[in-house]
């Protein structure tokens, strides 16, 4: 919002959008609708993008403009309440495919089927934050990470720690307890988590830390 007013593109909130068909528009209602990518997008990149809105660019912003889009275009897994929105691995400080790379060793013996690794658009709730996800899709398992973590002040080992989290669901599946309730976090899944070497230290730096990425999270939508 800063960015908008400073070139005098009158809007008064940010609408954040996940279709592929506009990246940004200005709605006759004041509202800035952007695609949800320009989440991650530094402030170099927001003022070419405002400028292009504006009808103001130059070679140079339109060049910037189409190579943000390039690079960071998400892919998109079916339709409806289903539909999974992925962002690119390399974040803006955090780099998913280094963090896989990084577990991988702690695995007894590789994996039928390599996961792929991707940032989830930045969503929180009321009460927390879904840190990752595991799920199946027509290219092989996913691993995504929430990308409000793709931040300068989150370690690289919290990082490591969700990737890790979500590659122990792949390793060990699903069991019945003996209620015949399906255990997701079964003791021997949580046996195997805690081969990662900073685990206590992860878990806890998350409990600490969810309240604050959330607040700033939502300070940081208003401002823009």
């Amino acid at each position: 919002m800063q960015i908008a007013h400073a070139y005098n593109l009158r809007v008064h909130r940010v609408k954040w959008k996940d279709n592929r068909r506009v990246m940004a528009s200005v709605g006759r209602n004041g509202d800035l609708n952007l695609h949800i990518m320009y989440q991650r997008a530094d402030e170099d990149d927001l003022k070419s993008l405002i400028k292009v809105v504006m009808g103001r660019q130059s070679g140079l912003d339109r060049k910037r403009f189409e190579k943000f889009i390039e690079e960071h275009l998400p892919r998109e897994y079916g339709e409806g309440p289903s539909r999974l929105v992925i962002l690119p691995p390399k974040g803006l400080f955090h780099d998913l495919n280094a963090a896989l790379e990084k577990v991988l060793p702690l695995l007894d013996e590789p994996l039928e089927r390599m996961p792929l690794v991707g940032w989830s658009p930045v969503r929180v709730g009321r009460r927390g934050i879904t840190w990752g996800t595991h799920r199946d899709t027509p290219e092989g398992p996913l691993l995504l990470v929430n990308a409000i973590l793709d931040s300068h002040d989150v370690p690289a080992w919290v990082v490591e720690h969700i990737v890790w989290h979500e590659l122990c669901h792949q390793a060990i599946p699903p069991v019945n307890g003996n209620n015949g309730r399906r255990l997701i976090h079964s003791r021997i899944f949580r046996e195997f988590e805690s081969r990662f070497p900073r685990l206590k230290d992860a878990e806890q730096w998350e409990e600490k830390n969810v309240a604050h990425l959330i607040r700033r999270h939502l300070r940081n939508r208003r401002r823009r």
